[in-house]
């Protein structure tokens, strides 16, 4: 088989784009994108802005029009394959060939058109005074269900997201977990600070992760870029409790997660989440919300799950992980089945079945 990996337009690097790279590598194939800031492509994935028709072209930065953007890349455009395999939720818009079988790598459903839908309305107040936007809205759940057809299988990043799948879109998906690189993972003697790791967006609550440390009289470091980081410079900059790093290299992520107490994973029903996996690879418990995957993993051997949506919830967490000891070479041993080794075997195993029986389908 010959095989391509398309990932989603981007404009920084997070889990997905990670994923995408990991696609690659155990496929040994390029990962072709829409890359919105060269500056940002660290992954080196191959843009392919340039072979996009004047309209896609135009209209490439601009989110709402992704499933137009990518309904106009011809994969012929950059070989013969066999099999495409996108990643991300837009690049599923992709039109194949109809020979070549078209492999979705399910991140989440659209989360901002179903079930954060409720949410994202109640908690900005714009949101709640534009008339228009659930009627957009709704145009797009529509769309969202039209390019759902170009996709013959699907992988889910966890149960959580084969669920949601299941239920906005009703199509079945095999479970094939992100990976780390186990070995890269190292534990040091805790330190005395906390440590927030990922999108400083609204459905990350990194605030709720400050303002919990705070309230503890913990410090804590956040690392990560997004829409929320000048507001929180701004707010806790100066707070003695709190060192907001930004963006920061691998290697220095990997440290911090080695010398940290704990990290404090507080999203609203996230679909994966590598980070709290990441820290068990660095011997660290970790502090979650009581939704989506995490509390499939975090347990009292490996930390604590509560409602991190109340800072005073997370505030006692904190206090209780401080009276209790962890074994990090236990902690450590549960991640080695996320290991990239496992992720490759268990991907081509899939791809392989899927292509003997599309190809019956296809003659």
């Amino acid at each position: 088989m010959k095989i391509a990996v398309f990932h989603e337009s981007f404009g920084e690097i997070g889990g997905g784009e990670i994923l995408a790279s990991y696609l690659g590598r155990a496929l040994n194939s390029k990962v072709y994108s829409i890359v919105k800031d060269e500056n940002i492509n660290t992954l080196g994935f191959e843009d392919i802005s340039q072979h996009l028709p004047l309209v896609a072209k135009i209209l490439r930065r601009f989110r709402s029009f992704d499933y137009l953007t990518w309904s106009n890349v011809d994969v012929r455009d950059f070989g013969d394959y066999d099999v495409v395999i996108t990643s991300g939720l837009t690049a599923r818009a992709l039109i194949t060939p109809d020979d070549v079988m078209h492999v979705h790598y399910n991140h989440s459903p659209a989360r901002w058109l179903y079930d954060l839908w409720h949410h994202r309305r109640k908690s900005k107040g714009w949101l709640k005074r534009n008339v228009l936007l659930p009627l957009a809205l709704e145009f797009f759940r529509i769309w969202d269900t039209a390019v759902d057809k170009r996709v013959d299988y699907y992988f889910s990043n966890s149960p959580v997201t084969k669920r949601r799948l299941w239920k906005y879109l009703k199509r079945d998906s095999v479970v094939l977990y992100p990976p780390i690189e186990f070995d890269k993972y190292k534990c040091k003697n805790s330190e005395d600070f906390y440590l927030f790791v990922g999108r400083l967006w609204h459905e990350k609550r990194p605030e709720e992760a400050i303002r919990g440390c705070i309230k503890a009289k913990k410090k804590i470091v956040v690392i990560g870029s997004g829409y929320l980081e000048k507001y929180l410079r701004d707010k806790y900059g100066k707070n003695p409790y709190v060192e907001i790093k930004g963006f920061v290299s691998e290697e220095e992520k990997v440290d911090l997660l080695a010398s940290c107490k704990a990290v404090i994973y507080p999203c609203i029903a996230e679909d994966f989440g590598i980070v709290p996996i990441e820290a068990f690879a660095s011997g660290k418990p970790v502090i979650a919300d009581n939704s989506g995957f995490p509390p499939y993993v975090v347990n009292e051997e490996r930390g604590i799950i509560t409602d991190c949506s109340n800072p005073d919830n997370i505030a006692k967490a904190i206090e209780e992980l401080e009276k209790k000891k962890y074994d990090p070479d236990k902690i450590r041993e549960f991640a080695k089945q996320f290991d990239f080794s496992v992720f490759k075997e268990n991907l081509w195993y899939w791809l392989k079945r899927w292509y003997d029986e599309f190809s019956q389908n296809v003659r």
